[in-house]
């Protein structure tokens, strides 16, 4: 299979890495120092599952040098997602899949308005896994986890069915899912409740879940979420909110969101894919999510100044 990885950061390179090392025919899009690395040195992956080396690999920071993809990996921020949609417009033919791993749950709208809803899939990933130096992956956690599914909520398609194989002979998990879109919701939940949060106090997860205080606000920004999702049609368990407990619970005590990681370092983030579009969706359902919009304006100076800074400097960032 012909693979693009379109953002070839923690988690597209790994992947890419491992359907490389299944035989696949990857290329990498990525842009600075890691671009340099991955043409001059090749990639390397650490990780609890096996370390990696590839000594050649193919990179780019310009779409219009490849032919035709079987797979589109789209792996970019969320605020780069536009951009990113019309760059890989010539990579695209009439069998050519787009599986989008973003947060929230606009990215398969947008790659559909702009590819064409035939050739979008949606996608969510489950890694701990980070640039650590350019050219090199750190991967923490001893699984790697996707998830993918047609966005008209049809059962497994002969098309997913071949994603599917291509992730598992990679060795990555791979669930086709029968909604999709419930699916990144319930994500967008986990993260949104406490990724804003853990931002504007600079607290890690063990800190914020140790206090009666923070784990109230935690809660409440879920259930203000989970009154946005249910408006727009998604049926939810009801135990949802314990369950995500139980994942938080379970986090290692230094735990803490890209959101986070993105702002303290003055990085623009995906603040409006996880706050902003709870408050718009629930101001179109007329429906009061306090907290959530507390979180969403008082990061808005974080947020404007590290696009600022981005503008002025965008190889670095």
């Amino acid at each position: 299979m012909k693979i693009t990885i379109f953002g070839s950061g923690g988690l597209g390179a790994y992947y890419g890495a491992r359907l490389i090392e299944a035989g696949h025919e990857v290329c990498f899009i990525a842009r600075g120092a890691h671009l340099e690395a991955l043409k001059n040195d090749g990639l390397t992956v650490l990780s609890p599952v096996g370390d990696l080396k590839l000594d050649v690999v193919t990179a780019t920071d310009d779409p219009a040098d490849l032919d035709k993809q079987d797979l589109i990996i789209v792996a970019v921020k969320t605020w780069q997602l536009d951009t990113a949609a019309h760059s890989i417009i010539p990579l695209v033919a009439e069998h050519t899949v787009v599986l989008p791993f973003l947060n929230g749950v606009e990215a398969p709208g947008v790659l559909a308005g702009v590819l064409g809803k035939e050739h979008v899939v949606g996608g969510l990933s489950r890694i701990f896994s980070k640039i650590e130096a350019p050219g090199t992956i750190r991967h923490f956690n001893d699984s790697a986890y996707v998830e993918f599914g047609e966005l008209n909520g049809k059962p497994s398609s002969p098309r997913c069915q071949s994603l599917a194989e291509a992730f598992q002979s990679a060795g990555v998990e791979a669930v086709i899912s029968e909604d999709i879109q419930l699916n990144l919701w319930r994500k967008l939940i986990l993260v949104s409740s406490w990724g804003g949060l853990g931002t504007l106090s600079q607290c890690t997860m063990g800190e914020l879940r140790k206090y009666p205080e923070t784990r109230e606000l935690i809660t409440l920004c879920a259930h203000e979420a989970q009154s946005v999702a249910r408006a727009e049609g998604h049926i939810l368990p009801d135990d949802l909110i314990d369950t995500m407990w139980r994942f938080y619970d379970e986090l290692p005590d230094a735990a803490s969101t890209s959101l986070s990681r993105d702002l303290l370092t003055n990085r623009p983030s995906e603040l409006d894919a996880w706050h902003g579009v709870i408050v718009r969706l629930a101001d179109r359902h007329g429906i009061d999510v306090p907290n959530q919009q507390f979180v969403y304006n008082a990061l808005q100076p974080m947020q404007r100044a590290a696009v600022a800074s981005y503008r002025q400097d965008p190889v670095s960032k």
